[in-house]
């Protein structure tokens, strides 16, 4: 080979060696990355989590300089500082949530942050919040952070008031949620607080004083397939026993275009006869009176179903009331008389029972023209003779409706 083509070979390949230098030199000379994608870039903190400052007050604002500074730390959610910090009840599981909580593209940081109470309260000694962190240009900030709250009921040993942050309504937007708990002398009670974010602030999309209920839990989930999450909050059970017989129940709040709404209330099993018997009375008011007599001749046939208050001789009482108002939802749906006149007359075979005597009141008036408006006089008459009795029998305490006189026979 000549020495001029082994030049020419030399020359080919210095031209290639500085051709890819060059290349290299390009591919590593990158525009300044956003917090956000630094996070996805870098999944490890750069620098260790600060210390835990002295006043609660200033906790959100140093994590959120923390962030600024590594933002990598986002991306396991803030388990680094979770774990360094110590701070009472919060586990990291259960401490961060990652999500969009507004109308920009990029995810938030929902955070609940912690420290002793000082002095404790009778129910508690530790106080939170809720922070949610988010990022711009500028770096990390805190965008919203809650009142404080105590960590209830006594003996709780991890917090995790956090529920959701995601696109909940479905309107394309972000949302977050959270809970809080309250614990009175006998009973506790959760209630959730639903927001939604744009570039003016935090909104509350739920009502005012939040979705409540005694020994709550809450889930979202798309129940009826609309894309919007529903908020099912279930419980209603607590310790007080002037509650009077209690159940649990599943309410559903619903989207309806500017807050979540109560949309259906769906009572739980219950082995008392009072709460059959209240099923029926609230499928009769409205208006559904077939179904109402059905339901009344359902629990008085119910043989399993107990009473509360033995003592009054609630279960006599209660099968006068059912047949009364049985025969009554007969004929309001039309029925014929013989049917309900035996419900009477079986009504009245409690002869030493109040609505015994109820019942015979509302025959005696339908008799005399056949016309329901007549009946329901005559045992408005009796109700108003002997309203100390039945509202004494009536009183099931104040987790059940009051005794409502105007309620018996409105027709």
């Amino acid at each position: 080979m000549s020495k001029a083509w082994i030049a020419t070979l030399i020359a080919l390949a210095l031209a290639a060696s500085a051709c890819e230098q060059r290349t290299s030199t390009q591919s590593t000379s990158i525009v300044p990355l956003t917090p956000t994608s630094v996070a996805e870039a870098q999944p490890t903190a750069s620098v260790p989590p600060p210390e835990r400052p002295a006043s609660f007050d200033a906790y959100a604002e140093t994590i959120a300089s923390y962030l600024s500074e590594s933002p990598g730390a986002a991306s396991d959610c803030l388990a680094d500082v979770l774990g360094a910090w110590a701070m009472p009840l919060v586990e990291t599981a259960d401490g961060c949530l990652a999500g969009n909580a507004d109308d920009d593209p990029d995810s938030e940081l929902l955070l609940v942050i912690s420290s002793p109470l000082e002095p404790p309260s009778a129910t508690s000694d530790t106080r939170y919040r809720i922070v949610v962190l988010d990022t711009s240009a500028a770096g990390y900030g805190v965008a919203f952070q809650s009142e404080s709250f105590e960590a209830v009921p006594p003996g709780t040993t991890v917090l995790a008031p956090l529920l959701a942050v995601e696109d909940l309504n479905g309107d394309g937007t972000g949302e977050f949620a959270y809970k809080t708990g309250y614990c009175g002398a006998s009973a506790c009670f959760d209630t959730a607080f639903i927001y939604t974010g744009s570039v003016a602030g935090y909104d509350l999309i739920s009502p005012r004083d939040g979705i409540g209920v005694g020994e709550g839990s809450f889930e979202f989930r798309d129940t009826d397939g609309d894309g919007s999450q529903e908020l099912l909050a279930s419980g209603g059970i607590s310790g007080s026993v002037g509650a009077g017989p209690q159940r649990s129940r599943t309410e559903t709040w619903a989207w309806d275009g500017s807050l979540y709404a109560l949309r259906s209330t769906e009572p739980g099993p219950s082995p008392y006869l009072y709460h059959h018997i209240a099923d029926a009375d609230a499928v009769l008011a409205a208006g559904n009176y077939a179904l109402a007599e059905q339901m009344y001749l359902l629990a008085l046939l119910d043989g399993t179903l107990e009473a509360y208050y033995p003592d009054r001789h609630e279960l006599e009482e209660l099968r006068s009331y059912g047949l009364f108002r049985a025969a009554l939802a007969h004929l309001l749906s039309g029925g014929d008389a013989e049917t309900a006149t035996g419900y009477l007359n079986s009504a009245r075979e409690g002869e030493q029972t109040l609505h015994a005597q109820l019942a015979a009141s509302f025959q005696a008036g339908f008799a005399a023209k056949s016309e329901v408006s007549v009946g329901c006089a005559a045992v408005r008459d009796d109700l108003r003779a002997n309203e100390p009795e039945y509202a004494a029998f009536w009183d099931f305490g104040y987790a059940n409706p009051a005794f409502n006189a105007a309620t018996f026979c409105p027709f």
